[in-house]
């Protein structure tokens, strides 16, 4: 049996997406496990879990002015996402670690706590980051989704400064219905890094005139009206973090 979980996403830019592939020893038919039963998972047992990540984008490392190595690259993934022995990060390539940036291509080995309710249906409910260290899944979506939505937010935020200064030098807001529009006419004079999603992967949404104008992301679950929306209007911060 083999089970995918999409937990982490897009944590350290909207172009890394991080893949966890669970292998799980599948009972013999008929088998029900009792409920509330705990399955521990260690390995050298049929029912060990190899954790791989697998980067589908780009996993980016700043290295100033000298090249990424193994080592470094293996202890900032482990101090990254929570393992405490960095031993258990394996690299399997570092492309352009000469450079500003490295693409890092890496897996890495975990043990994972999974429960079964009352009709015999296993869900994964605590991943080990070292010794006697249990993380909760529940715990980490949540870190992750608050975390999109405060890079979310303060993507929107430089969107409205460069719109401030393009309406110092024209008097007007970009005049536009779409948030492709709005960052062709902002980059590359009022916006050195161009944002065109956020950080769930979709664009941003932009509808502005010459007087006042709207920026929005659709939030976590990508549709409109649902309440989760971050928005910035004229300047302010409407709808999202710290609003």
């Amino acid at each position: 049996m083999r089970t995918i979980l999409r937990i982490f996403e897009s944590v350290a830019n909207t172009n890394c997406r991080l893949i966890l592939s669970l292998q799980v020893y599948e009972p013999r038919r008929g088998a029900v496990p009792p409920e509330g039963e705990t399955l521990k998972l260690a390995s050298g047992k049929m029912t060990s879990l190899m954790l791989g990540i697998s980067l589908l984008g780009a996993v980016t490392l700043v290295a100033l002015a000298r090249e990424l190595g193994a080592r470094e690259a293996r202890e900032k993934i482990a101090k990254a996402i929570g393992l405490q022995d960095p031993n258990r990060v394996h690299i399997k390539s570092i492309n352009g670690g000469a450079g500003r940036e490295a693409i890092v291509e890496a897996t890495f080995d975990g043990t994972f706590r999974m429960t079964s309710d009352k009709t015999g249906n296993w869900t994964v409910a605590e991943v080990r980051t070292g010794d006697r260290c249990w993380e909760s899944i529940d715990t980490i979506r949540t870190a992750v989704q608050k975390e999109k939505i405060l890079r979310t937010a303060a993507d929107l935020r430089t969107l409205a400064t460069a719109l401030e200064a393009f309406r110092r030098d024209h008097g007007s807001y970009v005049t536009a219905s779409s948030g492709a529009a709005l960052v062709d006419s902002l980059a590359p004079q009022y916006l050195e890094t161009v944002l065109r999603l956020d950080a769930w992967s979709r664009e941003f949404q932009y509808h502005g005139s010459q007087a006042s104008y709207r920026l929005e992301s659709l939030g976590p679950d990508g549709k409109p009206g649902t309440g989760d929306e971050i928005v910035i209007e004229n300047g302010k911060l409407l709808k999202g973090a710290n609003e």
